[in-house]
Formats: structure tokens, C-alpha cells, sequence
């Protein structure tokens, strides 16, 4: 199912537009380079199967709550005084 561009308010009603830009706002991450947000900008303007675009957001999503777990865990575990103290609330 295709939703003609006339119809794409500012929140998009079509579930493939709104499957687009989830998936646009998850690849919006800094655990993807650039050149991989360029490739998936690519497959997402010849994406036609919700089913594959909720597919790969799922899978995006896990990328970069790993990367975010990764990054973590390496900034956790340098030496010295964090550069935040803890939010007493």
C-alpha cells in the first residue's frame, strides 16, 4: 500500500508512512553512520511492505539500545570522576 503524497499530513495517517518515520526517527541515531542513513533513506523510498519497514525498525531499535548499553558500559568504566555527578532527585 502506497499513500499518495497529497495525503501525508503532518502526522502521517497511512500505516506505511507512519512505519517510514519511525523508522526514519530510529536510524536518526548516533549508533548508525552517515552512510548507513543514507542506505536505509534509500530503502526506505522503495519500501512498499509495512511488514519488512516494522521488521527493520525492530531491528534498528536493537542496534542502538546495544550501542547505547555498549557506550555505557566504556564511559562507565573509565577512571576518574564522571563529568555528571549523579542527579541527587
Amino acid at each position: 500500500m502506497v499513500c499518495p503524497a497529497a495525503a501525508r499530513p503532518v502526522a502521517p495517517r497511512c500505516p506505511l508512512a507512519r512505519a517510514q518515520a519511525r523508522l526514519r526517527a530510529i536510524v536518526n541515531h548516533p549508533a548508525f553512520s552517515p552512510e548507513r542513513q543514507h542506505q536505509a533513506e534509500q530503502l526506505l523510498a522503495a519500501a512498499t511492505d509495512l511488514q519488512q519497514l516494522t521488521k527493520w525498525a525492530r531491528l534498528a531499535l536493537v542496534e542502538s539500545e546495544r550501542w547505547e548499553d555498549e557506550t555505557l558500559a566504556r564511559e562507565e568504566a573509565q577512571a576518574g570522576r564522571p563529568a555528571h555527578l549523579p542527579d541527587p532527585y
